[in-house]
């Protein structure tokens, strides 16, 4: 036996428990409860029958209710759907309605712990005021640690932000991000490589002056690591060119850590140090269409190059839409 309520301090606006049915604007949360389980007491499968309209996450089990378990539901877009909490053989063993109305603007809320994939934490991207459209995402992982080169990687903080401009995202602070995506290469007089900062403006990459040699020394640096120069050297131009041949491995710099596209997210019209993007592994992985396996970050949000695609062609992704990160305690269920 099993039904869906409001259980200690839930908010019951907007349910009636006499139909069992959860009213909602466009864009809005509401908590449910469940109680009970499946005919042996196991937990049910709790889902929308039509995720565009709403889609249901888990709250962590609430301490002092041994009977409930706890639900957060996100009204996407105007219409009407069932919530069934099913047994693992497909039965509904509780159900309710969720009616979602009115009008909301477009903003993105992503929810990074949804689920494990493999060793990897992945979430979703939802697009509320949209027609239910969503991308898979993967922010950091849950647990923080340190990384090398200074870094950390730690959980996506959550929170409510903003989307800067889209932009190809430089920092010196990851030597292969140095060089903005697709920008060009070549080899100048002194047999030392130049990548075009800006239309028209060439900067050195390699060579002891370097941008790419000074950022890799830096990023020894910051581990304690005292390699020679001239080593560095010797390793950087390897990024570049192919020692037996003394030509560019390619005339475009395509490992920028960001990917092709990056946008940060903007909190009180400040940046911060996080960014939503692709990775180099995953544009590859993409142009030789096999499959791409999101990884976690670290700290930054993971997209799949056609869904980034997809997105930003429908209007989704771009600069001043509002994107909600929620915590990592809200998940799928099974």
């Amino acid at each position: 036996m099993a039904n869906f309520d409001k259980f200690a301090n839930l908010n019951p606006k907007g349910w009636d428990s006499k139909s069992a049915t959860q009213m909602l604007s466009m864009g809005q949360n509401a908590h449910i409860g469940l109680w009970g389980g499946g005919p042996a007491g196991e937990d049910l499968i709790v889902k929308a029958q039509d995720s565009t309209i709403c889609v249901v996450h888990e709250e962590p089990r609430p301490r002092g209710w041994p009977h409930w378990r706890h639900f957060i539901l996100t009204a996407l877009q105007d219409g009407e759907t069932r919530i069934n909490a099913n047994t693992g053989a497909g039965a509904a063993w509780a159900s309710m309605i969720v009616k979602v109305t009115g009008h909301a603007a477009v903003r993105l809320v992503f929810y990074p712990g949804e689920s494990k994939a493999g060793s990897m934490t992945v979430g979703t991207i939802y697009v509320i005021g949209g027609h239910g459209e969503r991308m898979q995402a993967a922010g950091g992982p849950p647990v923080g640690r340190y990384d090398r080169g200074g870094h950390t990687i730690e959980p996506t903080p959550a929170g409510n932000y903003v989307l800067g401009p889209r932009i190809h995202v430089v920092t010196a602070s990851w030597p292969s991000s140095v060089i903005p995506w697709g920008a060009g290469l070549r080899i100048n007089a002194a047999g030392e490589v130049e990548f075009e900062a800006q239309p028209g403006r060439w900067k050195q990459a390699t060579g002891a002056a370097g941008a790419v040699t000074q950022a890799q020394m830096a990023f020894y640096k910051k581990d304690k690591v005292h390699p020679k120069l001239s080593d560095v050297i010797v390793q950087v131009r390897g990024y570049f060119i192919d020692s037996k041949t003394g030509k560019l491995w390619n005339s475009t710099w395509e490992f920028n850590d960001f990917g092709r596209w990056g946008w940060n997210l903007l909190q009180h019209g400040k940046g911060t140090p996080y960014y939503v993007h692709t990775t180099p592994d995953d544009e590859h992985a993409t142009e030789q269409k096999k499959a791409v396996l999101l990884a976690n970050s670290h700290g930054c949000i993971h997209l799949i190059p056609n869904e980034r695609d997809r997105l930003m062609k429908a209007g989704y992704l771009k600069e001043g839409i509002p994107f909600e990160v929620r915590p990592y305690t809200e998940t799928a269920t099974p």
